[in-house]
């Protein structure tokens, strides 16, 4: 049984059917925030910035995301209601974070569909339109369980990505001159920061991680990690076989994998799956997060 604290919304946005985008635009409100309501390619995004937050163009734009939709008719506990409720606490609380906004995204959840229809690549588009130039992504996904952080290794070799995204490696690999290659560079630059970033705070993996919105904005010319919580013997376990085997996949349940993957897209995806030791991680990732400065590119 979990024994994380919920806020009284949260059972509300748990709920079947319920209004999850309302529901998150009331948590903010309420706690005296001003998000944005965006839309965008048929999906609702909320765009908001952290309570003294502080901007210095000198320095990059860091964007932190979590996708508040899920697999129709599944609770979507671990994915991905754990990283909104932290994406939430994080925004209500932050001390003064430099140069950070948060962004609940839409459409992540599209099985079957291109890249170019996910919430993830419009967003990416938009960036700009929205007064962030250039900035990077830090994708929040199945951050609710385990004790050990994980920074997607899956767009540091295009040519080597995981079998279930191979298409949308193609597209990157496809998507002009050496960009998607460059992108891929530099996400790999940013998750070594990180990992240097946390050392000695939290056990951190550097692995594929088989789903997430980082093609879709690595699609739209945004460089994205993805950001996910395993328990710490599960990481080791893909870490000793290189990475990810052929029975991680979410897509194939038939197939041997890390239980807190198993549960994913499923009726076993509940609040019951949470720890402490997550919680606790993610609230010590996004602390350090936030003080993080990456300069700005040259011209």
């Amino acid at each position: 049984m979990s024994f994380v604290e919920l806020p009284g919304w949260f059972p509300r946005f748990m709920n079947i059917g319920a209004d999850r985008f309302g529901e998150l635009m009331a948590a903010l409100l309420a706690e005296g925030c001003e998000p944005k309501p965006v839309e965008l390619a048929g999906g609702r995004f909320i765009v908001v910035s952290p309570r003294g937050s502080i901007r210095d163009r000198r320095y990059r734009m860091k964007v932190l995301t979590a996708h508040h939709d899920r697999v129709p008719g599944t609770p979507g506990a671990l994915d991905n209601s754990a990283a909104c409720l932290q994406l939430w606490r994080f925004v209500t609380g932050a001390q003064r974070p430099f140069n950070t906004v948060a962004v609940f995204t839409d459409r992540e959840e599209l099985s079957g569909a291109q890249v170019e229809e996910q919430g993830a690549y419009a967003l990416g588009k938009a960036f700009s339109s929205l007064g962030y130039d250039l900035p990077l992504v830090l994708s929040l996904d199945v951050t609710g369980r385990g004790n050990a952080l994980v920074l997607s290794s899956s767009c540091s070799g295009l040519a080597d990505m995981p079998r279930m995204r191979a298409e949308e490696a193609r597209q990157l690999s496809a998507s002009g001159s050496r960009v998607g290659v460059n992108l891929a560079a530099e996400v790999q630059s940013l998750a070594a920061d990180l990992g240097r970033h946390m050392a000695g705070r939290m056990p951190v993996y550097h692995l594929a991680v088989p789903f997430g919105e980082d093609i879709g904005f690595m699609l739209a010319g945004v460089p994205a990690l993805v950001c996910t919580v395993l328990p710490r013997h599960e990481a080791e376990e893909l870490s000793g076989l290189g990475g990810l085997p052929q029975w991680a996949s979410p897509m194939e349940p038939e197939r041997r994998m890390p239980s807190t993957w198993s549960a994913l897209h499923g009726p076993d995806d509940t609040v019951e799956l949470y720890t402490d030791a997550a919680f606790d991680l993610m609230e010590r990732f996004l602390e350090r997060v936030a003080v993080l400065k990456v300069p700005a590119r040259p011209g």
